[in-house]
């Protein structure tokens, strides 16, 4: 204490002070003037045209999205991409209705409480509703289904979130539909304007022309200047636009099981082996409850059985298990349950019943007594598709039915009339004929997955870290995949929402890091799925427009051909294709059938610059000096086929052309100034 107070009261307590002062002051400017500063609402996830959105709101819309989907599932969980998913449809979704909002409410189109109903129990039935409400017996939409569920939702909480949620689906779906389809009525297509279109189909070109390749002129021979390509960039600017992303480089240490692994997993089989064999439970119940894999019972020919197995079940006595062994990424021990004398297939028909029990034991004793099973299948089964045919099924090989099916028809005699039950309802079964017997045998295996162990993972942290510590910077970083013969990865224009980067899944923590690092910087040991990943980040670019230096090569190319075009225009001019031809060591061409709707020309490819030229021009007039996709192209049209135009197919094939209307109504969302941070709670 007395140490204490000489440093509050002496001059070394005023130095340290001073010095906590600025460490302070430093911390705070860093914040300040750093990516993550102090005055950024720290609630605040983004902004969709120009209104705040907040994280409360945004992971709200989250947690309902993901109650519904457990509820359409049946499940209590999600899994990590599905999670993903739901985040980013969630976000497109917030899009789509703040910046339809606006346009609905200006618009003066809404939804009203009785449209809703008429989407549910009405005229207008909404699509998604149909498989909520289907009757399995009628296949078709039951309103009084509908009716009972909306009238009893509020009894269960769990039904009244579902409908809550599934009323804004359907109100969206009805007010998007309704914008459309204002959009559609007010279009007009003039009947002059069909005449024109149509008359534009019906014309076939027939030409004869020269391309002249614009590696025909050296680009030596081409002066491009720095000036010229920043001029072109300014006039073409909009085309550049680029979203804010990330570029990495990175290695990876894969997680591979060792030998010693792969030991101890099949030191684990080794000790059920003995249980296995004297398991007194049902030996397929007892590998199901011990196997990684499902384990599904069956009969199997000598053919089907893993080649391993084959030598086994030839001498091996009911009970017996062999293994330990290695069969790809497994290791399994399998147990010979039963050989039977079986046939290969089975002829039988059917009827099936999915709920009334009593239709199913009053059919059954019907058929038993001699009633005519055809006409009853026909009459009764709901199973459509062999209903039609009065049940037949024709011939089957064993194990392409479900379990009890299976064993009803392979175990039963020729002209048995069987009952049983599988997931599907009642089966009345008729077995018709069997194949020839074959030996089969029923063989259990467990089955376990050769995984890597801590031991194993905890040795290739060692090697990635032991990379990390040494791989300071970019040169570093290099030097050290070329000193240890590792393989160096790109991952390219990584967007900040992004999960995965190439195979990397669940690599979110990377790109996370990746928009806080500066260029230059290596990060730590991220771990992803079975690897381990270094990175360093090569490449920071921001929102806005490329940069010029980066399309210098596609641009000066651009220059470059124009102005080589110009030559050509000028060498071809006044000369035949044929004298063009040999100038340019070209050759002269023909092509036939074109039309407006034309995409590639025979010999030129796709130049539909050059489509629209020539069905634009006379016969015998020339097209000179076209500057196309792959050439310069001279072309004389040699024929033109005016069919009678068809007002009618103008008017199908603009219609045809307006059903991407929804996706052109919808692309002006990407013109919305959205602002998203969600990589900072996410």
């Amino acid at each position: 204490m007395a140490a204490l107070q000489a440093l509050r009261n002496g001059k070394m307590g005023i130095i340290i002070m001073i010095f906590i002062a600025l460490a302070l002051l430093s911390f705070i400017l860093t914040d300040l003037l750093g990516k993550n500063n102090l005055f950024s609402t720290t609630d605040e996830i983004g902004q969709i045209a120009g209104e705040t959105v907040k994280i409360q709101e945004y992971q709200q819309k989250i947690e309902e999205t993901e109650a519904f989907v457990k509820i359409s599932q049946g499940s209590a969980s999600i899994n990590e991409d599905l999670q993903n998913r739901i985040r980013e449809d969630v976000w497109r979704q917030m899009i789509a209705e703040k910046t339809f909002s606006k346009v609905y409410e200006n618009a003066g189109i809404d939804v009203t409480a009785d449209e809703l109903l008429d989407m549910v129990v009405g005229n207008h039935i909404s699509p998604a509703l149909r498989p909520l409400f289907t009757n399995p017996q009628t296949n078709s939409y039951d309103r009084q289904l509908a009716e009972n569920f909306l009238r009893n939702k509020n009894q269960n909480p769990q039904a009244a979130f579902f409908w809550s949620f599934q009323e804004k689906s359907l109100k969206q779906d009805r007010l998007y539909n309704k914008y459309i389809t204002l959009l559609r009525k007010s279009l007009y297509y003039p009947q002059a304007q069909a005449q024109v279109d149509a008359e534009k189909q019906a014309k076939e070109i027939e030409i004869a022309f020269v391309g002249v390749r614009y590696n025909a002129i050296p680009d030596s021979t081409i002066e491009v200047s720095n000036s010229e390509i920043k001029q072109r960039f300014e006039k073409n600017k909009e085309l550049y636009k680029v979203d804010e992303t990330r570029d990495i480089e990175y290695v990876a240490f894969p997680i591979k099981p060792t030998e010693l692994d792969e030991q101890e997993t099949s030191e684990v089989l080794a000790e059920l082996k003995e249980d296995f064999a004297s398991a007194e439970t049902d030996a397929y119940r007892f590998a199901q409850q011990n196997s990684d894999a499902s384990v599904v019972e069956r009969w199997v020919s000598k053919e089907q059985l893993d080649k391993i197995l084959v030598s086994f079940v030839e001498t091996a006595q009911a009970g017996e298990v062999y293994g330990p062994y290695r069969s790809g990424d497994t290791y399994k021990i399998s147990r010979l349950v039963a050989v039977e004398q079986r046939p290969d297939s089975v002829k039988a028909r059917h009827i099936l019943i999915r709920e009334d029990a009593e239709l199913a034991d009053s059919l059954y004793n019907a058929l038993k007594n001699g009633a005519d099973f055809a006409a009853a299948a026909r009459k009764y089964s709901e199973d459509p598709g062999s209903a039609i045919n009065g049940g037949d099924l024709d011939w089957f090989p064993e194990g392409v039915m479900t379990q009890t099916f299976n064993d009803a028809c392979f175990s039963g005699k020729k002209g048995d009339i069987v009952k049983i039950q599988s997931p599907f309802g009642t089966h009345i079964i008729n077995i018709q004929d069997k194949g020839v017997a074959n030996t089969k045998y029923s063989v259990a295996t467990i089955e376990k997955t050769i995984q890597f162990s801590s031991r194993t993972q905890q040795e290739v942290f060692g090697k990635a870290n032991a990379f990390a510590i040494v791989a300071k910077d970019k040169q570093q970083f290099e030097a050290q995949i070329d000193s240890l013969n590792l393989v160096k990865r790109y991952g390219n224009a990584i967007r900040k929402n992004a999960n995965s980067i190439n195979t990397l899944r669940s690599a979110r923590e990377i790109v996370k890091w990746a928009y806080k690092a500066n260029v230059g910087d290596v990060s730590d040991v991220f771990k992803t799925d079975d690897q381990f990943v270094v990175a360093v980040l090569v490449k920071e670019q921001e929102k806005g427009y490329s940069d010029v230096k980066e399309l210098e090569p596609i641009l000066s190319r651009e220059i470059r051909n124009e102005k080589k075009a110009d030559i050509i225009a000028k060498a071809a001019a006044g000369k035949s294709l044929s004298e063009i031809a040999e100038l340019y060591n070209a050759k002269v061409d023909t092509a036939n059938h074109i039309t407006f709707t034309s995409n590639v020309i025979s010999g030129a490819g796709n130049e539909p610059k050059l489509v629209g030229a020539v069905v634009a021009t006379k016969k015998g007039d020339r097209v000179e000096a076209l500057k196309g996709n792959n050439a310069v192209y001279v072309a004389e049209v040699t024929s033109v086929d005016s069919k009678e135009a068809d007002l009618e197919a103008a008017k199908v094939a603009y219609m045809q052309q307006f059903q991407n209307f929804n996706l052109q109504v919808s692309s002006f969302v990407a013109d919305v100034d959205i602002e998203d941070n969600r990589i900072k709670f996410y």
